[in-house]
């Protein structure tokens, strides 16, 4: 079994050879030399090569995007939840591939530190499967001027991505999120410290903020201000979530719930060390999110921003998302097992800032709350789940 499936036109062979010795210098096993053994058909091979993989690297070039093997071989991965694109040429992927974020390595030279490139391997890191390893113990630090995010002792990730078919076809795709240990919060603010540990349990959350054609399969209507199927669902309250929530439950048989507020800080950091999923440079947040400083005082559709290291889209910005949590004044008290602090409060927990907020409130650690029946055009949401349906492949 290989670890990557390269999916290319023939006639860019020596264009992606330089690929596939880069990613065989992460010691990685690539499928791409295509021989077919005796007693066996192309499309046989194909298949079972397929099937045997954990990630579905498709190449979109001139050729490729003319080739019916290529783009069944996509929709193949796609359909599998381990499909990723990245681009060689300036060109428009086919029809139903548009939407999907494809690492840009037209300019690309083979050098390890381009960072399409360097993005490209995290996004395949993930699709994989990561291997964290225990850092040693530091000295104690009194009051550091940043929080450290380090994910200990994870405990065994859930099995692989999923997709749910809502009513008519909608897919609504989830991530496996590992479980394991984070230290939660920030020293800038009050209401974010004490900095503590929270230990999770494996689980899944939706690779995208709730879309407005994932929210009408569901409930049959559209409350969004500014209308577009891939468009976050905005103008929905809290109330309105739990109520999206229990319907999607009832109709796909398996338990869908908001995210607690430890899990989604948790998910979104993704093992980054600093305040956002990519550090603390802030000069970096154009690159994963729509924010006031780009959004152009509108929001955008999903996944056009880089994703984290876990494959998780828009956690920065575009629409705030609800949490299950009361707010509290600070973290004094606050479960330390992901639950949801759901004792004690009035406002709801709103995470990751929206298309009208700056850098500061877009960060994975910041948080505010409101009244669990406020709207507005910067609300949104995503789903959590704690079992992967045993029908669903990956």
């Amino acid at each position: 079994m290989a670890d990557i499936f390269l999916s290319y036109s023939t006639r860019d062979t020596e264009r992606v050879r330089p690929l596939v010795a880069a990613l065989e210098r992460q010691g990685w096993s690539v499928w791409w030399d295509r021989k077919v053994p005796p007693g066996m058909t192309w499309r046989q091979m194909i298949e079972q090569a397929l099937q045997s993989t954990k990630c579905v690297l498709v190449v979109w070039s001139v050729e490729s995007i003319q080739s019916r093997w290529v783009v069944e071989e996509a929709e193949e991965g796609h359909s599998m939840g381990i499909m990723l694109p990245c681009m060689i040429d300036k060109i428009v992927p086919p029809l139903g591939f548009r939407s999907i974020q494809a690492a840009r390595l037209m300019e690309w030279q083979g050098d390890s530190s381009h960072p399409e490139f360097v993005a490209l391997i995290e996004s395949i890191q993930v699709r994989i499967g990561i291997s964290i390893v225990e850092e040693p113990a530091a000295p104690v630090v009194i009051q550091p001027p940043s929080p450290k995010t380090v994910i200990k002792n994870p405990s065994q990730k859930p099995p692989e991505n999923y997709i749910e078919t809502l009513p008519g076809g909608v897919k609504l795709e989830m991530v496996a999120i590992p479980g394991g240990e984070f230290m939660m919060g920030s020293n800038t603010f009050e209401d974010l410290q004490p900095i503590h540990k929270v230990t999770l349990k494996p689980f899944y959350m939706g690779k995208y903020q709730v879309t407005q054609k994932q929210w009408e399969a569901v409930m049959g209507n559209n409350p969004s201000s500014s209308k577009g199927d891939d468009l976050p669902v905005e103008t929905v309250s809290w109330d309105d979530a739990k109520e999206f929530c229990k319907k999607l439950s009832e109709k796909t048989g398996r338990e869908y719930r908001l995210p607690s507020e430890s899990e989604w800080e948790y998910a979104a950091r993704a093992g980054s060390k600093g305040e956002y999923c990519f550090g603390d440079d802030k000069s970096l947040l154009p690159e994963y999110a729509w924010f006031d400083a780009n959004s152009g005082g509108q929001t955008h559709p999903v996944g056009q921003k880089k994703p984290n290291a876990w494959g998780l889209y828009d956690v920065h910005g575009n629409v705030w998302e609800w949490c299950e949590d009361l707010w509290h004044d600070n973290y004094k008290g606050a479960p330390d097992d992901g639950s949801a602090w759901v004792m004690d409060g009035n406002y709801r927990i709103l995470r990751g800032g929206s298309w009208s907020g700056d850098h500061d409130v877009a960060r994975a650690v910041f948080r505010d709350g409101i009244g669990p029946d406020g709207r507005g055009g910067y609300l949104g949401f995503r789903v959590v789940s704690s079992v992967r349906p045993s029908s669903k492949k990956t």
